[in-house]
């Protein structure tokens, strides 16, 4: 059953799956004449600001290759790059501007480029501020602790790191924990993941008394060789590998700007204040959704930059345009806060049915609530609603969200005795598991099924 469910799921989701690529790669394809590929990716980047993307974007415009040659737009793009403070582009531009068509049309046509892609808007939405603050927010309180637990033979011959990413579930488990980097590559990975995954938070609560999912955390484990000449071998490893890394990111490889901002921020090499910010902002900009949720939880926490819920916003927009899953789920919860100016029900439907196809559990738990609870007419699909909660319940068989979006559902359906009992389950197990019973109780006694989602509508979990 489970096996078929995830073919189904892998099935769908091609549909929407892209390669995405970033200034080396497309680099690589200007380099190798695939000039249609290149001109692509360099108009993502461009758009997004990287500035040796537009000017290499305009220069396929002034000579016609992979795009139409239009000498106006390459004028235009070559202004944006001169606003982003390109060492080259002043130089072309000036020279471009001799032969342009229209000096009124080139500019014309570079005012329109900057009102939507222009240095100045560009920081007004993306760009981080390293000015310190003293807004760090305490996301979720670490009640039970396990240290990694380490062969003894491990301990001697090895000095090693590991970085690992998880999130934090409604009841305080760890979930989706997962190895970002580490070094050597695999040393620590198992023991580190095998501890994290025993870890065991008090949940945030929301104003509702609901309690919350957090995401993106980050720990690093260390292990220092007991032995001094295999930590000295380690420490020159270590450094030749920083700067082959180091190399590559200056080059434009995201990854790798991604990877080395990672190891500035957890200390793994020496960083000067905000480099690591620098790095992911970087990153980001070159296409990396890692880099850009990173830069997400910067604005939303004020943890090396000035918070700004504008720029976390712009940000984790620009992630989900990746296909991520997880960004996805994450811009959806915002548009589906009702306190939130970027409310909009149908745009986080389209977000959840994304993510949903992609198999990320969060957004498949709270698509079927959406669809079994929604007061949109063009949303509500009772028989949806079923099919995608028994999808999750084969990930989470017991959620009380889900037994409760099915108990509702059979119950409107006129299957009253079994959404009865579905809903008993489900209060039965939000007890067990310490989550607030209110909502369920309603449904038991009666209540509107709305209940679940709203207080009034879909404001539950937001």
């Amino acid at each position: 059953m489970k096996s078929n469910i995830r073919l189904l799921l892998i099935t769908l989701s091609l549909c929407s799956t892209r390669i995405l690529a970033d200034f080396s790669s497309a680099n690589k394809d200007l380099q190798n004449n695939n000039f249609a590929a290149a001109a692509k990716e360099f108009t993502k980047l461009a758009q997004r600001g990287h500035s040796n993307a537009q000017f290499e974007l305009a220069q396929l415009y002034e000579q016609g290759l992979g795009v139409e040659k239009n000498i106006t737009t390459a004028y235009a793009w070559y202004l944006i790059a001169v606003d982003f403070k390109h060492p080259e582009a002043k130089e072309k531009y000036r020279s471009l501007r001799r032969n342009i068509p229209s000096r009124k049309e080139g500019k014309n046509a570079y005012l329109l480029l900057k009102n939507k892609y222009g240095n100045q808007k560009h920081k007004l939405l993306y760009e981080p501020d390293l000015k310190r603050t003293q807004f760090y927010p305490e996301r979720a309180k670490l009640i039970k602790k396990v240290e990694p637990q380490y062969p003894p033979s491990l301990v001697a011959l090895n000095s090693a790191w590991v970085s690992i990413s998880y999130n934090v579930d409604e009841s305080g488990h760890v979930e989706d924990a997962r190895v970002l980097a580490s070094f050597p590559k695999g040393a620590l990975d198992e023991y580190a993941l095998e501890a994290v995954n025993q870890w065991q938070y008090k949940p945030q609560v929301k104003r509702n008394g609901e309690p919350n999912r957090v995401h993106d955390l980050i720990i690093t484990f260390k292990n220092k060789s007991n032995k001094s000449k295999n930590h000295k071998q380690y420490k020159k490893q270590l450094a030749q590998y920083t700067n082959k890394l180091k190399a590559l990111a200056i080059k434009g490889n995201s990854y790798a700007q991604a990877r080395y901002a990672l190891m500035l921020e957890q200390e793994v090499i020496e960083s000067t204040n905000g480099e690591h910010i620098n790095w992911y902002y970087k990153a980001a900009i070159n296409g990396n959704y890692d880099a850009q949720l990173r830069l997400v939880h910067c604005f939303e926490n004020g943890e090396g930059c000035q918070p700004s819920r504008d720029k976390a916003f712009a940000w984790l927009v620009r992630a989900s345009e990746t296909q991520n899953a997880r960004a996805q789920f994450q811009l959806a919860i915002t548009y589906l806060n009702y306190e939130s100016i970027h409310y909009d029900v149908t745009k986080a439907a389209a977000l959840l049915k994304l993510a949903t196809l992609h198999e990320y559990f969060p957004a498949m738990v709270e698509y079927s609530k959406l669809l079994a609870f929604s007061d949109e007419s063009g949303i509500r699909d009772i028989s949806s609603a079923i099919k995608y909660a028994e999808l999750a319940r084969s990930l989470d068989a017991t959620n009380p969200t889900l037994l409760s979006v099915l108990g509702a559902a059979y119950s409107e359906m006129g299957r009253i005795q079994q959404g009865d009992e579905l809903i008993r389950q489900a209060y039965d197990e939000a007890k067990k598991r310490n989550w607030p019973t209110e909502n369920y109780l309603n449904l038991m006694e009666g209540g509107e099924a709305a209940m679940m989602a709203s207080g009034a509508s879909l404001r539950l979990n937001n």
